[in-house]
């Protein structure tokens, strides 16, 4: 397996750790789709790489790194220089780069997915809240 698809999956853990903590290390590997000792040893790799996964019961991000965005310190430029860091030390210059640009020609329009899911979540959420509140 190359570096950069390691990395890929690293990342893709990193990205389930942080959409849906809580995990245990069987639910963890199913997500992504590996076993569960390539979850151990992926795990140990993203803490050498200063990720701290940690196991509190089940799996999820450290507080710290405040990756999860809801932190005073957490601002998204901030985990976007953290991934492209990782990026850049991890795999070759010329593939780094083509990332790099792949990912910014994406990200406005998942972006744009994310705060039109985002407004659509809290619609739904206040549309269930007035029907409560109407049944009381």
């Amino acid at each position: 397996m190359s570096r950069a698809h390691r990395l890929a999956r690293l990342l893709t853990i990193v990205s389930h750790v942080i959409n849906s903590p809580g995990q245990t290390p069987a639910e963890l590997a199913d997500a992504v789709g590996i076993s569960e000792r390539t979850l151990f040893r992926d795990l140990t790799a993203l803490r050498k790489l200063e990720f701290e996964v940690g196991y509190q019961d089940r799996y999820q991000i450290q507080e710290r790194l405040d990756l999860e965005g809801r932190g005073v310190s957490a601002y998204l430029h901030m985990v976007y220089d953290r991934h492209l860091d990782l990026v850049r030390a991890e795999i070759p210059a010329r593939v780094a780069e083509q990332v790099e640009a792949d990912v910014e020609a994406r990200a406005p329009a998942a972006l744009a997915s994310l705060f039109a899911g985002a407004i659509q979540r809290r619609l739904q959420n206040g549309a269930r809240h007035s029907r409560r509140k109407a049944r009381r």
